[in-house]
This record gives C-alpha cells, sequence and structure tokens, in this order.
C-alpha cells in the first residue's frame, strides 16, 4: 500500500488504492500498460483461447510446408494418400480452428476489459473451451490416426469421414456458440451495471457485429454436419450432396467473415 508524509518525522499515513471502475468484486487487476480493468475471470479464458488458436495455427502452418514440399517436384514429399490426409488437416487447422478460437478470445476482452465488466459467467467460459478444445483435438485424431477422413475440409458428400471427424467439429462449434453467449450476456450486464457511458466502444461493436456473424456460421455448420454425423454412423441415409453443400458454404465462407470483422476491429484499437 502506497504512503503518504504528514511532514518531517511523521508517521506515513496510508492511502486508499485507486478504486477499480465496473462490477468486478474484487476480481479484477488494472493493466500497468493500458490502465484498463481486467477481469481476471476472462484473462484466464483470453489466454486459453488465444493460445489454442495460435497452436491450431501452427500446426496448420506445419502441414502447409509438407504440401509446398509435396507439390515441388524435386522434393514431392507425400505419396497420394498422405497428401489429401495433410490437406485436410491444413484447411480445418487454419480456416476454422485458429480462427474462431482467436475469436473467443477477442470477444472476452472486448465485454469485460473495454467495458470495465467482469464476465457474465465462468461455468460457460469453462464449458465452451473445453468443448472447442475438445472438438479440435477428436476432428484432428480423426484425420491423422483413423485413415478415414482424407475427405478435404469440404467433406462433400458421398464422401464419408469416420464420424469423430463430424463429432468433433459439432463439438466445437457448440462450444464456440457458448463463449458468444457468454459474449452477449456479458454485454447485457455492463449495460445494466452502468460500467461504461453512452455507446460501446467501436472495438466492442466491432467484436458484437462478428458475435452476430459467428453465432449464423456455426448453426450453418451444424445444418450441414449434423445429417453428415448421422449418415457415417448409420443412421441416416446420404445427405442430397447440392443441399449439403449449400449448407457447408454457409459455414466456410462465413468463417472468413468472423476473421474479417474481429481483425478489422482490433486494428482500430491498435491503431
Amino acid at each position: 500500500m502506497s504512503t503518504l508524509t504528514a511532514g518531517i518525522g511523521a508517521t506515513p499515513l496510508p492511502l486508499d488504492p485507486i478504486p477499480v471502475k465496473g462490477n468486478h468484486a474484487g476480481k479484477v487487476r488494472t493493466c500497468d500498460t493500458t490502465g484498463l480493468s481486467v477481469c481476471l475471470t476472462a484473462q484466464t479464458f483470453i489466454r486459453l483461447n488465444a493460445v489454442a488458436a495460435v497452436v491450431f495455427l501452427l500446426v496448420g502452418a506445419v502441414c502447409a510446408l509438407l504440401l509446398a514440399l509435396t507439390r515441388w517436384p524435386s522434393v514431392h514429399l507425400l505419396d497420394a494418400v498422405w497428401y489429401y490426409r495433410i490437406l485436410t488437416a491444413h484447411g480445418l487447422n487454419m480456416l476454422i480452428l485458429w480462427i474462431i478460437f482467436m475469436e473467443i478470445a477477442i470477444l472476452y476482452f472486448a465485454c469485460t476489459s473495454l467495458l470495465n465488466s467482469r464476465l457474465a459467467s465462468k461455468g460457460l467460459a469453462v464449458a465452451s473451451f473445453a468443448l472447442m478444445a475438445g472438438g479440435a483435438l477428436v476432428s484432428n485424431w480423426a484425420i491423422f490416426f483413423t485413415g478415414r477422413a482424407d475427405v478435404l475440409i469440404t467433406s462433400y458428400v458421398p464422401l464419408q469421414a469416420h464420424p469423430a471427424f463430424y463429432a468433433g467439429i459439432l463439438a466445437f462449434a457448440v462450444g464456440a456458440l457458448l463463449g458468444v453467449i457468454d459474449f452477449f450476456a456479458t454485454l447485457y450486464i455492463a449495460r445494466r451495471d452502468k460500467t461504461y457511458e453512452g455507446s460501446v466502444p467501436l472495438v466492442t461493436f466491432g467484436a458484437t457485429a462478428a458475435a452476430i456473424i459467428a453465432v449464423v456460421t456455426i448453426l450453418h455448420g451444424a445444418i450441414a454436419l449434423f445429417p453428415a454425423l448421422t449418415w457415417s454412423l448409420g443412421l441416416t441415409e446420404v445427405p442430397d450432396a447440392g443441399w449439403y453443400r449449400i449448407a457447408w458454404w454457409g459455414l466456410g465462407h462465413q468463417s472468413q467473415q468472423i476473421n474479417v470483422t474481429a481483425m478489422v476491429s482490433v486494428w482500430y484499437l491498435l491503431g
């Protein structure tokens, strides 16, 4: 605790710490660099999701290097089977997993530190990360170890993958949806508790737009992949190929828009 000296030889008088704004109930620190209030619960899950994002980005990047060495005629590293296996892993890790993990980290930051608010639900954040991380690992396991998921990221029917491939992506999608729900719930309590004045910051507004796109993206993924999962389990007939492609690209294209919207918001913050 800092002190104030009343005079020469006087006993130092304690000063009260600068109060932290918001609704944190003590579970908060002040960032030394920015001066923002940092919810410690949110900080944990920002770090977890950001680290997971980088890990899966690195997996995708290693796959990209292997693919490049295969396309180089004088090296031609991989045979045909492993080429498509690695291409599937590259697409999943770089176009879906790393983007959405990083998006969740950005959402938690934008709704807590920028609004001086606590995270709405630690339980939701735990469930979100557990499902996302577990689903990502299961899907990667299916690609690398079952020999039955060489279907590229699009997994167009009637190509059939191992059920774990679809189940992992669906679990990841549910986890991401829980993270987005936690974001919207935090926006609500921040507004309710008046932790900020006026409109939300531009970065938070951009993150909200990205979160809305994420909901639509996740729903498209579920619409496409759940019938594919039941088909791979032998419970239903093969989905219509044309319908499947339309539904799947509601996931594929919009996942890129999540990334664009979130990154533009971050660039405004850094600028």
